[in-house]
């Protein structure tokens, strides 16, 4: 049997996990959940967890602050997050902390259970584009999280143009507009608006911090 445990700060959530895996026999059992990460740090024990469910952003917190304090605590306890955050841009930075799998809270349960399944036998559930995106990155890691990077995106934040940018940051506009591409394609939006919208609703966004 698999003892898991939820921190998630919505209490529905934790319900809806307990229903969807305790009234079904098998490998797994939810064995307790907290809305907040102080909770957990008291009442998580190594001995009765095997995998943490971590949700993505609670109660506006830093999500790479809350994973490298859950990894830090309990470090031989995979962590899986789960959220409905389908962005690359925090994929790539929960799976540089640690996390062993990233789960969709809408997605099948058939195919949670597998992959919670494959990360108790020690696998990383690390999707493709992710492992590609990584490893472009350099040894400091990935280049989205580049102070350069982060100069552009602040720069699109306060209202300028591509060609702005390019001038304010002494490079060619045509470079700019490759760099912005490739965040829109991290970030899985169509457009720089949609990439603005983007930023500005992730206010914890690890690129500003």
């Amino acid at each position: 049997m698999i003892h898991l445990y939820i921190i998630d700060d919505h209490y529905l959530i934790i319900e809806g996990l307990y229903s969807s895996f305790d009234l079904q026999s098998g490998d797994f059992k939810v064995v307790g959940g907290s809305l907040n990460i102080p909770d957990a740090l008291k009442k998580i024990s190594p001995k009765k967890v095997d995998i943490i469910l971590l949700d993505l952003f609670i109660h506006q917190a830093d999500p790479i602050v809350n994973i490298k304090l859950i990894r830090k605590t309990f470090p031989s306890i995979p962590v899986v997050i789960l959220s409905q955050e389908s962005s690359l841009l925090y994929q790539v930075e929960m799976f540089r902390h640690g996390a062993k799998a990233y789960l969709n809270k809408l997605e099948d349960k058939a195919e949670m259970r597998q992959k919670l399944l494959n990360v108790s036998k020690g696998e990383t559930m690390m999707p493709n584009e992710v492992v590609e995106i990584i490893m472009k990155g350099d040894q400091k890691g990935s280049i989205i999280f580049s102070p350069e990077n982060k100069g552009i995106l602040s720069l699109l934040l306060q209202g300028l143009t591509a060609k702005e940018i390019a001038k304010k940051m002494s490079q060619s506009e045509s470079s700019i507009e490759k760099k912005l591409k490739r965040n829109r394609e991290v970030y899985q939006v169509r457009n720089n608006y949609e990439l603005i919208i983007k930023l500005l609703h992730h206010q914890t966004s690890p690129l500003f911090l």
